[in-house]
């Protein structure tokens, strides 16, 4: 038990190189990534006019913002004895205070907890996003590479830009909604719903034992190729030179420009 105190306060100790500790951290330029892992509390990370990362708590618990080389770390403690059993009694709330101007990483880790944030004006060079039995709710984001993981839990993304994104469901949900960029997304046991606002890129999916809905806009040009072992894919949109078999299904809508590549096993995917 000693042991285990001692190696999880190793950064609350002042002049170790685990990084330094406190309410609030410094952006600096050298500063390559904000993380914000917490858990089994309700959490908002609001981006403002400021050039250090805070962190305000109301409620039980203990918030830490720390920094170790080139990052910053948001991290939630309930304590030993505040209801670790049952996080659902847990009614703090966290607020997460960041720069409006930061361009380089962020990384937001959520378990048994629920997290938003609307980035409405923020630049990202990468965007992570995991979420373990938790909720996730992402708004007005842009960021240069975008990946997202989902296992037993819930998240909904709203206005989102990327050149390259990666979306991968095990037994959870996901909702996007006008999403620009490329997308290559993974469904195993749960769902994907995504609405493209504008089809700039190429789409590859494939769904295991899933669902996948996938929302097109009307004018977009694409060349659909799809495949199902024991799965079963739909199309609403008109297609020239298509072909459609019992496990196959290709075709192009307009000028065909960009690849929607789909792959079923035992799972539903639509493309409408």
């Amino acid at each position: 038990i000693g042991a285990y105190l001692l190696i999880t306060n190793l950064y609350r100790i002042p002049g170790l190189p685990f990084g330094n500790s406190g309410d609030s951290v410094k952006v600096t330029d050298k500063i390559d990534e904000i993380e914000i892992n917490i858990s089994s509390i309700s959490t908002t990370v609001i981006p403002e006019n400021r050039d250090d990362v805070e962190v305000e708590l109301k409620g039980k618990g203990k918030a830490h913002v720390s920094k170790s080389g080139d990052t910053i770390e948001v991290r939630y403690e309930r304590g030993f004895f505040n209801l670790g059993w049952f996080p659902f009694f847990n009614q703090s709330k966290l607020t997460v205070y960041i720069p409006e101007d930061y361009d380089q990483d962020l990384s937001l880790i959520v378990g048994s907890g629920h997290l938003e944030l609307d980035g409405t004006s923020m630049k990202l060079n990468e965007l992570s996003a995991d979420v373990h039995s938790g909720n996730m709710r992402l708004q007005n984001l842009s960021a240069e590479t975008f990946t997202h993981n989902v296992a037993s839990g819930n998240s909904r993304i709203d206005k989102l830009t990327t050149k390259s994104g990666e979306i991968e469901v095990h037994s959870g949900n996901v909702t996007v909604d006008e999403y620009t960029g490329k997308l290559e997304a993974e469904v195993n046991s749960g769902r994907l719903k995504a609405t493209i606002a504008d089809l700039t890129d190429s789409i590859d999916a494939s769904v295991s034992s899933g669902l996948l809905d996938i929302d097109l806009p009307d004018n977009a040009d694409f060349t659909l190729k799809g495949e199902s072992n024991s799965g079963y894919i739909s199309n609403s949109f008109s297609l020239d030179d298509s072909t459609k078999g019992k496990k196959k299904m290709e075709g192009k809508h307009g000028a065909g420009t960009h690849e929607v590549n789909i792959e079923v096993n035992s799972g539903k995917a639509s493309i409408r």
